[in-house]
């Protein structure tokens, strides 16, 4: 069953993310919407459009682990209605890739959207990347 409220959602997302980082897509994939519409934009590629491939890609990015801390967030904001929903934050993670004994720094800037679906709070869009601290932009000339 889904998180009933957005708190709970959010909540959800961030436990799931511990077990992302030691090789378990399993309660990620559990929060997202099987809707066609969803999306996973992570820094390997291109957005994946469509529940089956997300779930596709939520268990290979899992897989790249076998180990490592929970994350923590700095959150920027949130904001939620009684439908939808989104944080902004950046994860702070220490991961053990597959084949490696280390753990290494794994600092992400995100977005994450839920929205109210029949059974719950469900995921609906998560964008990653690695721009984790500002950038001032060049003056033009």
């Amino acid at each position: 069953m889904a998180p009933r409220t957005f708190a709970a959602a959010v909540e959800a997302g961030r436990q799931a993310l511990g077990s992302m980082a030691k090789g378990d897509s399993g309660p990620s994939t559990a929060l997202w919407s099987q809707r066609d519409d969803v999306v996973l934009a992570n820094p390997l590629g291109p957005p994946i459009v469509g529940f089956p491939l997300v779930a596709a890609e939520t268990a290979l990015v899992a897989s790249m682990f076998v180990g490592g801390e929970s994350p923590e967030f700095d959150e920027i904001t949130r904001w939620a209605s009684d439908d939808l929903g989104y944080v902004v934050a950046i994860e702070h993670a220490r991961v053990q890739p597959s084949g490696s004994d280390e753990l290494v720094p794994l600092d992400l800037r995100v977005t994450t959207v839920f929205r109210r679906e029949d059974d719950g709070w469900r995921l609906c869009l998560r964008h990653a990347d690695r721009v984790t601290a500002p950038v001032r932009p060049t003056p033009l000339a």
